[in-house]
């Protein structure tokens, strides 16, 4: 039986999943990674993570609400790792019409509409289903991990932000999905967790930044928790844990890594 590992991370080759991806990597991980669009990225992600950490690097495009987009990242392990996988981590995310809403309707109303609804219904519970059916039959009993990407106010443990409503449904779906998984997939000793970051330093703060200011942001980030940002590192560091033999007790929860924001 081959020792090899691989990993399929959607999203992967910017922000927060490719921290992750270079967590797994640095840990021996072979890695699919899924990209939207920008395959310029995507290859300056492989060819950084196969220089440095010796490992083979596969990047698949696609939007990860459409269903042709899952179909070919597992045409990719199966063409090229055999139709084996040990690790799977669904991080892709996006706004609908590219930010969040900054202030209710005139009836004070969040609520995005039912396109934005369904395009975050397609993004993360219906991806997620799709990835996890297709990865259960190429994951070896006892050598499996699931992992899950939400975020804060989409579970009892924090506040929700209202601003968050449209897609904070749908991770709230991915959420109980995983505990599903986690409870199904026990007995073939397949873990399944989720994820929730805190305040991560990416680009993707790039358009809030400019939308409310650098010094409100900073100021957010300084009345909280350890008053610090996380780093995407930092997230793939706890990715990488939960995707190894030492997490292998470990199933069903949902943990945040926010430096204590959802202590607030």
């Amino acid at each position: 039986m081959s020792h090899s590992k691989t990993a399929l991370v959607t999203g992967g080759t910017r922000g927060i999943g490719y921290g992750i991806a270079e967590e797994l990597a640095a840990a021996g991980y072979d890695l699919v990674l899924g990209y939207q669009k920008n395959l310029e990225r995507a290859q300056d992600a492989k060819a950084h993570l196969q220089g440095t950490c010796k490992v083979r690097v596969f990047v698949v495009g696609g939007t990860t609400e459409e269903e042709a987009t899952v179909d070919a990242y597992f045409s990719c392990i199966d063409d090229n790792f055999g139709g084996k996988l040990n690790a799977l981590v669904h991080n892709a995310g996006a706004y609908w019409g590219g930010i969040a809403p900054g202030k209710p309707d005139a009836n004070g109303s969040w609520f995005q509409g039912w396109e934005a609804y369904e395009y975050y219904q397609g993004m993360y519970p219906k991806c997620f289903i799709r990835l996890v059916e297709k990865a259960v039959t190429r994951m070896e009993d006892e050598r499996g991990y699931i992992v899950a990407v939400s975020s804060p106010g989409c579970n009892n443990s924090s506040s929700p932000y209202l601003s968050y409503v449209s897609p904070g449904i749908s991770k709230a779906s991915v959420e109980y999905l995983v505990r599903h998984y986690a409870k199904q997939l026990a007995p073939r000793r397949i873990t399944c967790n989720v994820i929730i970051p805190g305040f991560t330093k990416t680009e993707a703060w790039g358009p809030v930044v400019e939308d409310v200011g650098a010094d409100r942001v900073e100021g957010m980030v300084n009345s909280l928790g350890m008053k610090r940002w996380g780093s995407p590192r930092e997230v793939g560091g706890v990715v990488a844990f939960l995707c190894s033999e030492k997490a292998a007790f470990v199933t069903g929860i949902a943990l945040p890594i926010d430096g204590g924001l959802h202590l607030k």
